[in-house]
């Protein structure tokens, strides 16, 4: 195995065993048995466990934030809110990763401190990203149907992050689609024209 399909080993080694297990089942013997492969291994490409864990929360949040860039530009079907479209783009990459955006949206006790800084940066992003899009829509303050565009966003902010807990917690109560249409719904009871 090349070293860096071995190092991409370990991580998803030690994604897997903090999504099933939590942060505290994450031990450089177990990610070292898992991989069928010896603690000195881990060290050689990490240096210590915190450096484990903060190599995979970077490059899980990495995944995370890439992925909600290109749900943030999804072009919307005909008649569809650009939120609406976005939501439909993370539900699709919380699908594809869902241990990935589990650990960034419930994370289990006894992460590290990055992951937690990651968090706020991610809401942060998501935050202006959503502030954003009501600019690209041309929703000036005076057109809002509720005119404080900040608490705007906020609740847009908590509904979106309901939606992905609803569809990695119960995904077969909370399809895609119901949740879209939610998003489509609640978009303009807040924005009509």
């Amino acid at each position: 195995m090349s070293l860096e399909m071995r190092r991409e080993q370990i991580i998803d080694a030690t994604r897997d065993i903090a999504d099933s297990e939590g942060f505290h089942a994450v031990t450089l013997d177990r990610v070292a048995e898992v991989c069928g492969i010896s603690r000195t291994v881990i060290y050689q490409q990490f240096g210590n466990l915190s450096g484990l864990l903060l190599t995979m929360v970077d490059r899980e949040f990495k995944k995370a934030a890439e992925d909600f860039l290109k749900a943030s530009e999804r072009v919307p079907a005909k008649g569809q809110s650009r939120y609406a479209a976005g939501v439909a783009g993370v539900l699709e990459a919380v699908d594809a990763s869902p241990a990935t955006w589990r650990m960034l949206s419930m994370p289990s006790q006894g992460g590290p401190p990055e992951l937690y800084e990651r968090l706020g940066q991610a809401r942060e992003m998501t935050e202006e990203h959503l502030a954003a899009g009501l600019e690209k829509e041309g929703f000036e303050a005076s057109r809002l149907a509720n005119p404080d565009k900040e608490l705007a966003v906020r609740m847009l902010l908590a509904v979106s992050e309901q939606f992905v807990h609803l569809r990695l917690t119960d995904p077969q109560t909370y399809t895609t689609e119901r949740l879209v249409a939610q998003a489509e719904w609640l978009f303009r009871a807040m924005f009509p024209r």
